[in-house]
């Protein structure tokens, strides 16, 4: 099975509310900032990195908090991830809890990969995820914020 390492960010603000982004090439599909980890690169680093490219937030507004242990999920058959290395059967990820400055920070209002954000509860995001993904949301927020958000 080829597994791609990919981290995840869960971007808290000082409500308790996470960061939701909605896929622009699906509508209604809704995720956290997340991306594969390049080679030679950390899990920390690619998080952070990610974060940027996806929502435009630096990582001098970001603080990691947490890290979840490794989760990993198959794409169902509709789905495939392709990249110039080939086909993936899924993703091997880590979750990072990331606290977020209450000022100086801004939104991209255009990304490549989404077309809106929201800040939405925890039970909200479960619930906004593909089927697919939330076994892996659900053991990773149970490891990061000590609760079951699976109903």
């Amino acid at each position: 099975m080829n597994l791609r390492q990919n981290a995840a960010a869960v971007i808290e603000n000082s409500k308790g509310l996470i960061l939701a982004c909605e896929r622009r090439n699906i509508k209604g599909a809704w995720q956290l900032p997340q991306g594969g980890i390049d080679e030679g690169e950390s899990a920390e680093d690619a998080v952070l990195r990610e974060v940027r490219e996806e929502t435009g937030i630096e990582s001098k507004f970001l603080k990691i908090v947490a890290k979840s242990s490794k989760v990993s999920y198959l794409f169902p058959h509709t789905v495939s991830w392709q990249s110039n290395k080939g086909k993936y059967d899924g993703q091997e990820q880590v979750y990072f809890r990331i606290k977020i400055a209450d000022s100086g920070w801004k939104l991209a209002e255009n990304t490549e990969e989404f077309v809106s954000f929201e800040w939405i509860t925890k039970k909200e995001m479960i619930k906004r995820i593909v089927p697919f993904k939330k076994e892996c949301y659900v053991k990773a927020f149970k490891e990061l914020f000590g609760e079951n958000y699976e109903n």
